[in-house]
């Protein structure tokens, strides 16, 4: 393996790093540990995630990548121009897909700046006393109190409100459940509990709030700008790695011919990338259901409209990894993990909405100092372990390869 393909590799995810971590840092410095934690928690998919588990994914891609690389510079036909074509598609969808993205017209608490939070009061003046919900509630006590609610809960589906009329179903304040509404009312021991309507209208305003705010000029975070510039290097990474999962099934026989002795720390290396990246699809849609409850169900756009879609593409992918790495094993252990995996499908299925409740309350709007600290020395003991050998020979005993 050429020392070319390593050394193009490494400046690109090493560039693709530095910008996961920046944007969370940048969150952390502009509005400092308390509210940046409500903030990354919220959007962990984004501030938590690829901080941590997407570097985890780059170290453990990295020795695949580098025999792609080397692959196409030096044993497929026309490879140079075929991997330029390839690395110029993806770039361009990437920015395509980022700029899109970055439009949405619903902005999140974090994309104004802290002077035009901290001036933000609930609406109309005063409200919030003796009980009595607002009309909406401050932005930077909305998002607070979904992170206290979220700490206490495994997930905060049951806060989702209907609204939009069924008119297949009957409806009325007879059939109705009273609930908590984090777009109106403050956080207290015995909280005033709203209808559908009343919450719907609060939430509607919640957002309508941040966006106007959004469009004055002055009022966009520091935060916000950076993560509208770097979201197509997100998106990027997400199309290597969906390309690397195509190219490790359908190249599998070149890289086992020319990279023998690396077939082992290939595998190790998908499969670990793999199970980082498991948690991205899982902690979009905790993103999702906790946006659901704190800005409402109907209010769509940008990111949400297609975590599903993300969601299935990540499923097909794991898929891809599966069978590139089982390829070479014993046919009846083939055999015998296919079924284990059709097993934790249908569990995964079953029980889908529950795992992402779980996750949304570790590592989503519930996940604490201590969840987040955890998180992050696992990815770094992970990052160590896989790109220096001699570490990983003290954790695994041998260095294969």
């Amino acid at each position: 393996m050429s020392f070319g393909a390593r050394a193009f590799v490494f400046i690109i995810y090493s560039l693709l790093g530095l910008s996961f971590i920046g944007e969370t840092a940048v969150l952390f410095w502009e509005f400092g540990p308390e509210h940046a934690l409500t903030f990354a928690a919220f959007d962990s998919h984004l501030f938590l995630f690829f901080p941590t588990l997407g570097l985890v994914a780059l170290a453990a891609f990295y020795l695949p990548s580098c025999a792609f690389v080397d692959l196409y510079a030096r044993h497929v036909t026309l490879g140079k121009l075929r991997f330029l074509i390839g690395m110029m598609t993806l770039g361009v969808a990437a920015w395509f897909v980022g700029m899109g993205l970055a439009d949405n017209p619903h902005r999140s608490v974090w994309d104004l700046t802290p002077q035009t939070l901290a001036a933000d009061r609930s609406e109309p003046a005063g409200c919030g006393v003796a009980g009595e919900p607002c009309r909406r509630i401050a932005l930077l006590e909305g998002a607070s109190n979904l992170t206290a609610v979220s700490r206490q809960r495994i997930g905060v589906r049951e806060f989702f409100r209907s609204c939009e009329a069924e008119p297949l179903i009957e409806s009325g304040p007879a059939s109705e459940r009273r609930r908590f509404c984090f777009a109106s009312t403050p956080l207290s021991p015995a909280p005033w509990l709203s209808t559908d309507a009343e919450c719907c209208e609060a939430q509607q305003r919640f957002q309508t709030a941040i966006d106007e705010k959004y469009l004055v000029a002055g009022q966009q975070s520091l935060t916000s700008q950076v993560h509208n510039v770097l979201l197509p290097t997100k998106v990027f990474f997400l199309f290597i790695l969906l390309a690397i999962g195509i190219l490790l099934t359908v190249r599998h026989d070149g890289v086992l011919r020319h990279y023998p002795d690396k077939i082992g720390r290939i595998e190790a290396g998908v499969l670990i990338g793999a199970v980082a990246m498991i948690f991205f699809p899982l902690m979009s849609q905790g993103y999702v259901q906790s946006a659901d409850a704190l800005f409402g169900v109907q209010q769509k756009g940008g990111f949400r409209s297609i975590v599903t879609l993300m969601s299935f593409l990540f499923g097909a992918w794991a898929l891809l990894i599966l069978l590139f790495f089982f390829r070479r094993r014993d046919q009846n252990m083939e055999i015998a993990v296919k079924l284990a995996g059709v097993v934790a499908s249908t569990i995964a299925v079953l029980k889908y909405d529950l795992l992402v409740s779980i996750v949304a309350r570790v590592l989503g709007s519930g996940a604490s100092e201590v969840s987040v600290a955890l998180l992050i020395v696992l990815a770094v003991v992970a990052v160590l372990v896989l790109l220096f050998p001699y570490l990983r020979r003290g954790v695994v005993g041998s260095d294969a390869g």
